[in-house]
């Protein structure tokens, strides 16, 4: 069994117990600043949430009036984000896929965002990734990304050699600030790049905008 398989399986598992790290409502602060930014520019758009597990972000731009899908290859997730939005229906999709196979067409999108995918891709497999994701997106669009950073640990006791591990049958991958215009430079314009912190856990915030 490959790495992406037993790495479905863990999410698989964490989403049946209900039991995992990782927020299932409330909106991070960053998606709320981009909005405001976002609604001065449009006021209609259609907006990606790529692992979008229980939709909390897909929930939120389909509140205010954007055509928002979600994206996730867990049913379970999606059957949560379902039995909980509340809003008009017409705005809010869901999607079971997998980010390395998207069915939709190129540039179908005004916004991109990836709460917490990337960090689970292979440091081998970014260009497909990148080939992926990056085609979904319309020249002058945004791409509002959360990852792992390099000063991310599951524990007190973490000690890493390396950018990446794998840690209980999942992968993670830990970004440094100059890693993002690398990777991205080719395509977007990074716009904005904060680091967060709070006891053990420290993420990368990234606004981007695609080059026309």
């Amino acid at each position: 069994m490959n790495l992406y398989e037993t790495q479905k399986q863990y999410f698989e598992a964490a989403y049946k117990k209900g039991e995992h790290g990782w927020p299932v409502s409330g909106v991070s602060a960053p998606i709320v600043r981009f909005l405001k930014r976002f609604q001065s520019e449009q006021k209609t758009g259609r907006v990606l949430d790529i692992g979008c597990g229980e939709g909390r972000h897909t929930t939120f731009f389909a509140e205010a009036g954007y055509q928002s899908v979600g994206l996730d290859y867990q049913k379970k997730a999606l059957a949560r984000a379902a039995s909980v939005f509340k809003g008009d229906t017409s705005f809010f999709q869901l999607v079971q896929g997998d980010v390395f196979h998207l069915p939709f067409l190129p540039g179908r999108f005004d916004v991109l965002i990836d709460y917490g995918c990337l960090h689970h891709v292979r440091r081998r497999d970014t260009q497909a990734y990148l080939n992926s994701v990056v085609p979904l997106l319309r020249p002058g669009g945004y791409f509002l990304l959360c990852c792992f950073s390099e000063h991310f640990k599951h524990h007190a006791d973490e000690r890493r050699t390396r950018d990446w591990l794998v840690h209980q049958g999942h992968y993670d991958r830990f970004f440094r600030q100059g890693d993002f215009s690398k990777i991205f430079g080719a395509s977007f314009d990074v716009l904005e790049i904060k680091e967060e912190r709070e006891a053990l856990y420290a993420f990368y915030y990234v606004l981007m905008k695609k080059k026309d």
